[in-house]
């Protein structure tokens, strides 16, 4: 195993898209996108997700990567609804009558930071306009620091059926080197009265490779987080990248695990949530055998966007606030990062895109290539690239070269141009899927924007 991780251990995306943001340009803007809504509107029957991104946390978490303002100044988040508010209407008059809406996420930042009064207001500004459908997954990333017993009620009453727990690890040497100062009695407290009002979709966010993390520690962890069993586990990577993140020059280098003790600690928790009854769902996502999620990867039907894996996704997607990303009608769309210049956006009357990009034919191929490996861990090649009336061996004559290794490696088997990843290669899905990114192959992408695969 050493060999492989010195093998295939190097900087690379987490495809949370294709192509990754940082192939995104200027050169697509709110004029395009304004364009790219009117014509999204026309397929009045297809469903959309909705994102809300809340930037505002209380403190600084020195291990995050997220578009955050440390704030929790209450008329400030008011204000900044305002102008959410504003964009969606903006969106909305670009969207005309196609409204309907089968997933809602609040992410951030800190979305359960919002007051009461604030919470229930976002509520109403971004699904009032927009037919929000019965089954419609309504999710929140929450902080149990933060949030409060009323606040899961209010929760409850407005629809809310998913909640994702930001713990990253329950160990107090570890969040306190991460700078959060989270308790595992605050943790253990919140998710029990979740259960106590029904909540039965919850995640834990956990993350492997942080400051102070060794193997003994890490696996009292988990069995804690086991002890409680939520329905789904997300066992994130630390993303190491301090010349993009300058809050993680403040953490001690050593103590940060090496590559070789940061892959035991994915191990043991891998193993021992697959002892514990529990399914890999993609590459860093555990969930019990009755979730939802379970039942779509044995149908072949996982689904992954910006807001996690799921069921719900539908083929668009909008994001509202800051830094929020947009997929509508085969075209990326990034809001700007800032505050400042978002609300300077707005107040203007005009869409705050930053940068995106529409796609190209290639782009979907390989697309959906990526897709496949990353959700259902196979993909048929021939049939992919059918749709779009080119040969398979000639398409992807380099890629199936290249292959090799990791058919060698025991990391996939390939037959008649279908690929199938192995449970081994399960653990370095990233690099097999690499091998379809053009941006790469072509030297073009910045490898200083990505963490270690490993």
């Amino acid at each position: 195993m050493t060999s492989l991780i010195l093998k295939y251990n190097r900087p690379g995306p987490r495809y949370t898209s294709y192509p990754m943001a940082p192939e995104w340009t200027s050169d697509y803007g709110p004029d395009n996108h304004t364009l790219t809504l009117r014509e999204a509107g026309i397929k009045k029957e297809d469903s959309l997700s909705l994102y809300i991104h809340i930037p505002f946390c209380k403190k600084l978490c020195w291990f995050c990567g997220c578009n955050k303002v440390i704030s929790d100044n209450d008329q400030k988040a008011a204000d900044y609804l305002d102008h959410i508010k504003a964009e969606i209407q903006l969106v909305r008059t670009c969207l005309g009558d196609r409204q309907k809406v089968t997933q809602v996420h609040w992410g951030g930042g800190t979305p359960s930071l919002l007051n009461e009064e604030n919470t229930r207001r976002s509520f109403d500004i971004l699904t009032g306009p927009f037919d929000l459908q019965d089954h419609a997954e309504i999710a929140m990333e929450i902080d149990p620091r933060t949030t409060t017993t009323s606040k899961i009620d209010l929760l409850k009453e407005l629809g809310f059926n998913r909640l994702s727990f930001g713990v990253q690890d329950l160990d107090g040497d570890v969040q306190d080197a991460i700078h959060r100062g989270q308790t595992e009695k605050e943790t253990r407290d919140l998710y029990e009265y979740c259960r106590e009002r029904g909540f039965t979709g919850i995640n834990f966010d956990l993350v492997y490779g942080l400051p102070k993390q060794g193997v003994a520690q890490f696996n009292i962890t988990i069995n804690k987080v086991l002890r409680m069993r939520p329905d789904r586990i997300a066992l994130y990577s630390f993303a190491h990248i301090p010349a993009l993140l300058p809050a993680q020059k403040l953490f001690n280098n050593k103590d940060i695990p090496d590559p070789s003790v940061k892959f035991r600690l994915f191990q043991l928790a891998k193993r021992k949530f697959l002892d514990s009854g529990y399914l890999q769902i993609g590459m860093d996502h555990f969930v019990l055998p009755d979730d939802e999620l379970a039942r779509a990867l044995s149908l072949g039907k996982l689904r992954r966007n910006f807001m996690g894996y799921t069921v719900k996704a539908a083929q668009d997607w909008l994001g509202f606030g800051m830094s929020s990303i947009s997929y509508v009608n085969h075209c990326f769309a990034q809001n700007v990062k800032s505050l400042k210049e978002y609300q300077s956006s707005i107040e203007k009357n005009r869409l705050p895109i930053e940068r995106g990009l529409t796609l190209t034919q290639d782009n979907r191929i390989r697309q959906t290539v990526i897709a496949e490996l990353m959700c259902n861990f196979q993909v048929d090649l021939r049939s992919i690239v059918h749709f779009y009336h080119v040969k398979v061996e000639s398409y992807f004559s380099e890629e199936i070269d290249d292959l090799g290794s990791f058919i060698d490696d025991d990391l996939i088997i390939f037959e008649n141009n279908r690929i199938t990843v192995t449970a081994l290669g399960r653990d370095f899905v990233r690099n097999i899927a690499m091998v379809f990114d053009a941006y790469l192959r072509a030297g073009k992408s910045a490898n200083k924007a990505f963490s270690k695969t490993i």
